[in-house]
């Protein structure tokens, strides 16, 4: 299984601002991992919907991380950001598949990202660094 690049960016988001206490800049975060700011901004937009981290705007603004989430579960994180429709036949609306009624494939993939979550459920946000 593979995590999206913008499940990777929330992640590495959140571990930059627990060891730099305080607002800090998107920029300088993208700069630190040097990745692209707008591919950053992406996942900082969507933590910051989430609640994770604290958008402020402004010449002195900058997003700082929210404590009250450090004891939210890392799989709670993931599951609110990745898209798990690992196999076409995952989505109800796109499923066509003829072998449907037959084919086990689906309930061995569920149960391998239900297990691949519960392992990350055991880990809250605080414990990435």
């Amino acid at each position: 299984m593979r995590l999206r690049t913008k499940t990777d960016y929330c992640l590495r988001v959140l571990i930059y601002l627990q060891l730099n206490e305080g607002k800090v800049r998107i920029q300088d975060i993208a700069d630190s991992y040097n990745i692209s700011k707008n591919h950053l901004s992406v996942a900082v937009n969507k933590l910051s919907e989430l609640g994770y981290v604290i958008s402020t705007l402004g010449p002195k603004g900058g997003i700082e991380f929210n404590k009250e989430f450090e004891d939210k579960s890392i799989g709670e994180l993931v599951s609110q950001v990745e898209d798990f429709d690992i196999v076409e036949c995952f989505n109800s609306e796109k499923n066509t598949c003829t072998l449907s009624p037959k084919c086990k494939l689906k309930n061995m993939l569920n149960k391998a990202t239900n297990a691949f979550l519960s392992e990350l459920k055991n880990h809250k946000i605080k414990d990435l660094v």
